[in-house]
């Protein structure tokens, strides 16, 4: 009797060893499914105070409110994405008499795809714009709107795997709880994670308020017919489904890439002047790296043709990764140059590093910390950028959608 109590031990230590294996063999990029929808926003609160003991000096502040909203909605025929940032700073130095200031901005942006399919799967025609309204620190009023337009050719395409990444943690997480016991495949997952990307059709066809019920059922039905469990899931298996997927928090992963090139014109510069026609160029790239991190690239380059040709070129880099269920890492660089047509002008390069500690008390509400450095070289001296602003912020950021 100990030997087949021992041998059925040793199964169950190699079974769950094996499991684990097979999810740890995982890939993101293994996801390709063409019918995704995705979008969320968040608002952003930061504020330091600074109370000085030297009389000379007032007290100091520094705050920054910021959101944004980012939608993705890929098919097989078409693709958009749209981004929109607003950001408002205000600050106060420990000069006496000093006065506060502030500044503030908004940007949207976006594309509309068209893939040619009678083509090639990956050939696409494309059509921009973006849109912004600003005002600069020590100004008195807001600059012009900024509006461009463009149109052109791309190839490729950028593949939302988020799905993936949220089935995998509901099957990590099963399978810890024992709940799961049989072998569960990439095939399993990849099921898993369609059900999961279908939350939009189930909310259409059930209600906002009794669709998750239906949604939860199916996946507990999969996970038996598929062989994973041995029945369906009992209450505490859906509870578990739920918090993951509802009130746990999983960043965004993305795979592929995507080139863009075509034509376009800024119709409106920060200064009310429009420009001549632009020569644009754009490329996306998306990496997910193990099943805990995510690395994204995202430049363009527009020639503005002139007498004087002028270029502007911007670069966005990311890296996130998954410290823990609850805890986020994000690094960003964010590196701008501006050569205007205008000879008598300054060439204009910012570089941006940020780094953030996420944590997440809820799937809607994180308490962050950034350091942050911002270095602005536009030529002229002594106008208060000439050296690296390092910001150090704590603050918490709330999920609207």
């Amino acid at each position: 009797m100990k030997k087949i109590n021992l041998s059925l031990v040793l199964i169950s230590i190699f079974s769950s060893i094996s499991m684990a294996d097979d999810i740890d063999n995982l890939s993101m990029t293994d996801y390709k499914l063409t019918d995704t929808f995705f979008d969320e926003a968040y608002l952003n609160g930061q504020f330091s105070l600074t109370s000085p003991s030297d009389d000379e000096k007032e007290t100091s502040y520094n705050g920054q409110v910021s959101s944004y909203y980012k939608l993705r909605n890929m098919t097989l025929d078409y693709a958009q994405d749209f981004r929109i940032d607003a950001n408002y700073d205000i600050k106060k130095s420990d000069e006496k008499d000093s006065d506060s200031d502030d500044s503030y901005d908004i940007l949207a942006s976006g594309h509309a795809d068209k893939y040619m399919l009678n083509i090639n799967k990956d050939f696409l025609l494309y059509g921009s714009g973006t849109v912004g309204y600003r005002k600069l620190l020590g100004a008195d009023d807001a600059d012009d709107p900024y509006l461009q337009v463009g149109a052109g050719l791309g190839y490729g395409r950028i593949y939302d795997a988020t799905p993936y990444a949220k089935a995998i943690r509901v099957i990590q997480d099963l399978q810890e709880r024992n709940i799961i016991t049989g072998n569960v495949d990439k095939a399993t997952v990849l099921k898993l994670a369609g059900l999961i990307s279908k939350e939009s059709e189930y909310v259409s066809k059930y209600s906002a308020r009794e669709y998750k019920k239906y949604w939860f059922n199916d996946m507990s039905k999969l996970l038996k017919s598929t062989g994973a469990t041995k029945e369906e899931l009992n209450s505490f298996g859906i509870i578990r489904i739920e918090e993951i997927l509802v009130d746990e928090n999983i960043f965004s992963r993305y795979h592929g890439w995507i080139v863009r090139a075509g034509v376009g014109k800024i119709v409106s510069n920060y200064d009310n002047n429009g420009e001549d026609p632009t020569l644009d160029a754009e490329f996306e790239y998306g990496l997910p790296i193990g099943l805990k991190s995510q690395f994204f690239e995202k430049a363009k380059y527009s020639a503005i043709l002139n007498d004087d040709t002028g270029h502007k070129f911007t670069n966005t880099m990311s890296y996130s990764y998954e410290l823990s269920d609850r805890v986020d890492w994000e690094n960003k660089w964010i590196f701008d140059y501006y050569k205007p047509t205008d000879d008598n002008l300054e060439e204009i390069t910012t570089n941006t590093l940020t780094s953030t500690f996420s944590y997440y008390i809820a799937n809607s509400l994180s308490l962050d910390t950034t350091l942050s450095f911002s270095k602005v070289d536009d030529g002229i001296d002594n106008n208060g950028n000439d050296d690296v602003e390092t910001k150090l912020f704590v603050g918490a950021r709330y999920r609207l959608k």
